[in-house]
């Protein structure tokens, strides 16, 4: 499978996969929240409600019409005497009815002349059905009252009538239609709930769909993007492998892919440079080991010669005149490294001994200020602070590739967006130059052993940038320090004794 197959799964694996499920996350809880809105048992629970509170009505009214025909043919004369009104106490306990009421029509209105409520029950106020009985006579019979009252009437005479019935609560009725309006509404919701969820089915198949052919165009145009300046490289190392040394290969395309380009062309540059150096030291056995340490050693010089080529690449072509001062500099910079590496070259043969030390006076400011002037961080901002003279006895070559170790430590360890700051005060008889960051900071497992070789908080590193920091400051009878700064971060500090006026 090729690389840019590769990529392409790669892509379309991190889209879909997040968009499936999503969009299986989305129906499953579509359809939770579906059955929480409607459920058939709820629906079936509404019908018993309206069909058992239909029956037991119509079994009630049936009741008082039944009892109110039948005490209605045997009432007999009015007023009722103490025999015919306990034998209505017992009907109406007996048929679990609550009162019974008698009336006569007096010029022309119904009049209670009696109230009757089964034995052991207190009325507590005598109820008035009057306007409601005629009504009742010529209809169904019934009268439901808004007091709650349900009862049936029946002619127990020409100018009487007898009323039964049952005292209800007061919204009785008005909540038995609030049931059979509820079961109306849920019934409604049953097909809303269907459409809806079609609906929603359908929007989520299209914008699944959606993600996906957006994600089948740019995992395309993505990989085939990184793919082909890949495969170029790739091609460039073989043909280094090989031995072709002066293969370059073309800066073009994304940044990232662009930076990459420009580290493999001065990779190969430097490869062809130290050849001859490697040549000669693998003609003797005993440089094997050595070799390791000067791989390292060599490493250093690369990153200003690398930032130098940089600037030129961004510089080239027609030159403005307020970037010729730039140029100029970093041509410089670069030049003052290859003498470096031929010094180091030179040093090889003594058993890859690190340079002789050569002390001279010098200002470590100035030397700072220098060292600054060859990084320019992408994505980062280098401040420096280095006005005040501080002269130190010491050599420039390791100075300057201490500070370099320290600034690149803090870039690497910087968020994007941070700011590095570089800076050299002086302290009663010494010179302190401190590099500030606000990456992580430091672990408290690694405070104690950070100025260690081959120990770094970093993949990638090989832990003797801190060291050779460290080594550098011992010599020139000084110190090196590493701690976390205050607010976030790390502070590191070279400290050197100042130069006496006699030194």
């Amino acid at each position: 499978m090729t690389l840019r197959t590769r990529l392409l799964v790669a892509f379309l694996s991190l889209a879909l996969l997040p968009t499936l499920v999503f969009a299986l996350f989305t129906l499953d809880q579509l359809d939770r929240a579906t059955d929480r809105w409607y459920r058939p048992s709820v629906n079936q629970a509404l019908e018993s409600a309206v069909e058992v509170s239909r029956t037991a009505l119509t079994r009630v009214e049936a009741t008082v019409l039944e009892r109110a025909d039948e005490w209605a043919t045997h009432l007999g004369p009015l007023p009722l005497d103490a025999p015919r009104r306990d034998a209505l106490r017992g009907g109406l306990r007996a048929a679990g009815l609550d009162f019974a009421l008698v009336y006569r029509r007096e010029h022309g209105e119904w009049r209670v002349t009696d109230q009757v409520v089964p034995a052991g029950v207190l009325a507590a106020d005598t109820l008035d059905l009057a306007p409601e009985l005629d009504g009742a006579l010529s209809g169904s019979r019934l009268l439901r009252s808004r007091r709650g009252v349900l009862a049936g009437a029946a002619s127990a005479g020409t100018d009487v009538a007898l009323v039964t019935g049952v005292r209800l609560t007061p919204d009785f009725f008005e909540r038995v239609e609030q049931i059979a309006q509820a079961r109306g509404y849920y019934g409604q919701l049953e097909v809303i709930v269907g459409i809806q969820r079609r609906w929603v089915w359908l929007l989520v198949v299209a914008l699944t769909i959606l993600v996906v052919a957006t994600a089948v165009l740019l995992a395309g145009v993505l990989s085939r993007q990184m793919a082909e300046p890949l495969v170029m490289l790739t091609s460039a190392f073989g043909r280094v492998a090989e031995g072709d040394l002066g293969t370059r290969v073309n800066e073009s395309g994304a940044p990232e892919i662009r930076r990459l380009a420009a580290s493999f062309n001065t990779m190969t540059a430097r490869l062809a440079a130290t050849r001859e150096a490697l040549a000669q030291a693998e003609r003797e056995a005993a440089w094997r080991d050595v070799a390791r340490r000067l791989a390292h050693e060599i490493k250093n010089p690369l990153t200003p010669m690398r930032l130098s080529l940089h600037r030129l690449q961004k510089r080239a072509g027609s030159v403005p005149e307020a970037e010729r001062a730039a140029v100029r500099d970093s041509l410089e910079a670069l030049l003052q490294e290859v003498e470096h590496l031929a010094r180091l070259a030179e040093q090889f043969a003594q058993y890859a001994r690190l340079p002789e030390t050569r002390v001279e006076p010098l200002d470590l400011a100035e030397l700072a200020r220098t060292a600054a002037a060859l990084h320019e961080p992408e994505g980062l901002t280098l401040r420096v602070e280095c006005a005040v003279p501080a002269p130190v006895s010491g050599d420039r070559l390791l100075l300057s590739r201490a500070v370099h170790n320290l600034l690149l430590n803090a870039c690497e360890a910087s968020p994007p967006g941070g700011t590095v700051e570089l800076r050299v005060v002086r302290a009663d008889s010494e010179a302190c130059l401190e590099v500030l960051d606000r990456g992580p900071g430091l672990a408290a497992e690694m405070a104690a052993k950070i100025f260690e070789p081959y120990v770094s908080s970093k993949n990638r590193g090989s832990g003797l940038g801190l060291s050779l920091v460290r080594d550098v400051a011992t010599q020139l009878g000084g110190r090196a320090e590493l701690v976390n700064r205050e607010g976030g971060g790390a502070v590191a500090r070279l400290i050197l004794p100042l130069r006496t006026p006699n030194g």
